[in-house]
């Protein structure tokens, strides 16, 4: 079962260069402050791997321009930010060409918490690429502690009045909604695979 971990930029920036600095994965975007943060996970990429890093936006790109950004060059690491997040037909297209955004570099998909579901649903082929590799960044790049978990989920908890066990419930049953609060709710649990 994939859990999603809240890792500082520099963890995951080591695990891509344990990985040989292959493969792709995911980085949930803070709510607040994105951009700050996006940018120090740049800098954190290129400080460890020792190579650029870049940030392509998914939108507008189309198809063809997307994949030549990928591969001029395509050992270098890609931040590929969603912004506001994808259309059904656009997370579509990507997963239908998948084969041609393969790459020697690494392939990070900064997304908004709600758009783990839409990247499920709909590009489940890339979502195969990414496994496990999804990470919750903290709003300053850091590791959450036990005690900010456990009082998020507290929060979470008294504010749509039900237990996180009945929040899995209701997931498993599909009968959670793909709104970014349960998203983040089902990540805190180490229940990401129920998205």
């Amino acid at each position: 079962m994939p859990e999603f971990s809240t890792e500082p930029f520099f963890e995951i920036a080591r695990r891509l260069e344990i990985r040989g600095e292959t493969g792709w994965l995911v980085v949930l975007a803070p709510v607040t402050d994105s951009t700050a943060a996006l940018d120090r996970l740049q800098t954190e990429l290129q400080s460890i791997l020792q190579k650029p890093a870049r940030v392509v936006r998914l939108e507008p790109s189309t198809f063809e321009e997307l994949r030549e950004a990928l591969h001029q060059p395509d050992d270098d690491a890609v931040i590929l930010s969603s912004g506001t997040g994808l259309a059904e037909e656009k997370w579509r297209s990507l997963d239908i060409m998948r084969s041609a955004l393969e790459r020697n570099g690494p392939v990070i998909l900064w997304l908004a918490s709600g758009d783990v579901a839409d990247l499920t649903d709909y590009a489940p082929n890339i979502r195969s690429f990414v496994g496990g590799s999804i990470f919750l960044a903290g709003p300053d790049g850091s590791i959450m502690t036990d005690a900010e978990r456990q009082e998020r989920l507290n929060e979470l908890s008294q504010h749509f009045g039900f237990t996180g066990d009945e929040a899995v419930r209701k997931a498993q049953a599909r009968e959670l909604p793909h709104e970014p609060e349960f998203v983040e709710w089902l990540v805190l649990l180490g229940r990401g695979d129920l998205l």
